[in-house]
């Protein structure tokens, strides 16, 4: 029984880091500020660039659930989902706004670079409780921003629903296998 509890508080912990407990009104969308114009002259080239064209290569046992086409899901070796990827079209000064979840914090942002290009690595301090339950820093976060040839945007977030190094090394070596398939001409 015990053990049934725990399981469905894991399940319900990842489904809050996954969709987030968003501030009113922000809806937990990506939000992009693009200038009308470069969007316009981008729009027919950066469509052919989209999930579809995303190729990545995840853990033995991993899955990769394209039944949503804004948002693909990794599916971990349990059948959990661990993470979820989406894209935006390449702008060459696009700014990341994600409203955080509630009950998080930045504790590291910074730049890596992968084979397939620039990735803005962030790292948030999150928690499973309620403001109420003093339940604070429980598992980390993680959202992955890479530019790929600048030709498109994924956006990747990651958790383990733990604090282990090797979660965050992992995600790296996850956002190491990203590559782009070019589309049929």
């Amino acid at each position: 029984m015990l053990t049934t509890s725990k399981k469905i508080i894991a399940a319900l912990s990842l489904l809050v880091a996954l969709t987030g407990c968003f501030s009113p009104g922000l809806e937990g969308e990506v939000q992009v500020e693009v200038d009308g114009q470069a969007a316009i002259a981008s729009a027919g080239e950066s469509q052919a660039y989209d999930l579809s064209s995303l190729v990545i290569e995840l853990p033995a046992g991993w899955e990769l659930d394209r039944g949503d086409k804004l948002n693909y899901l990794m599916m971990n070796e349990r059948g959990e989902a661990a993470g979820r990827i989406s894209s935006s079209p390449y702008e060459a000064n696009y700014e990341f706004k994600h409203a955080m979840p509630n009950h998080s914090s930045i504790i590291n942002d910074e730049t890596i670079q992968l084979p397939a290009g620039t990735c803005r690595l962030i790292t948030l301090d999150a928690d499973n409780g309620t403001a109420a339950s003093g339940i604070t820093g429980t598992h980390n976060t993680y959202y992955g921003v890479v530019s790929v040839k600048d030709k498109v945007i994924y956006i990747l977030d990651f958790t383990n629903l733990d604090k282990d190094p090797k979660s965050k090394q992992q995600f790296i070596d996850i956002l190491s296998t990203i590559s782009l398939q070019e589309p049929d001409a």
